[in-house]
Formats: structure tokens, sequence, C-alpha cells
């Protein structure tokens, strides 16, 4: 019977050091990828989704997307250039879309 409590102690303890060393390992959430700023394709400017599933990799800390693989290869002669184009693409503030002539929107007047 001390041979099974034993083994039983020592399987939860190897249970434990393991997942203690899992969650050691798992990013804290600064230190996570950059989300992806655009909704394009890094690359060749094509919409996402327009060739299937994105093609999505973790390059230097960040989230790359791309249209499809070949991209990726592209991505991968020179990271650099495409690099700077999504930094660009994140430093950029949110702009709103202007209204549409004839909406209510464009109809109000400044109020002073």
């Amino acid at each position: 019977m001390p041979t099974v409590v034993r083994n039983w102690s020592a399987s939860v303890l190897l249970g434990l050091a393991a997942g203690s060393a899992a969650l050691a390992a798992d990013p804290a959430p600064a230190e996570r990828a950059k989300p992806y700023p655009l909704t394009t394709c890094v690359v060749s400017g094509e919409k996402l989704d327009s060739m299937g599933k994105p093609k999505v990799i973790q390059y230097e800390g960040r989230e790359v997307r791309f249209c499809c693989g070949n991209c990726e290869k592209d991505f991968r002669k020179d990271p650099q250039t495409y690099l700077k184009k999504l930094d660009d693409a994140a430093a950029k503030p949110a702009t709103t879309q202007p209204a549409a002539p004839g909406s209510k929107q464009d109809e109000r007047k400044p109020t002073n």
C-alpha cells in the first residue's frame, strides 16, 4: 500500500511541475505577438480571404498574415520591407469614414 501512495504522490508532483513549466513557457500578455493591423496581405495587397483561409505566422514577436503561401516566401526574402509596412499601418490613427452625401449625418449642421 505505501508503494501505491508513493507512486500517486510522485504522479501528482510531476503533473504540478509540468503544469508550472507550461505556464512559465506562456509569454505574458505584453510579450505576445503584436496584432496584425491590416485587412489585406502585407505582400500582395490582396484581401486576406481572397484565396481561402489566410496563412498566419509569428515573426519576431508579431503576427503576420498572407493571402497565400507564395506571399510568405516573398516575405521571408525581405522581411524588413514588409515589417515596415506593418509598422506604418499600425502607427496610423484610426480614421472614420466621411458621411455619405445626402445621409442624415451629412445634413447635420455644426453647433457653435
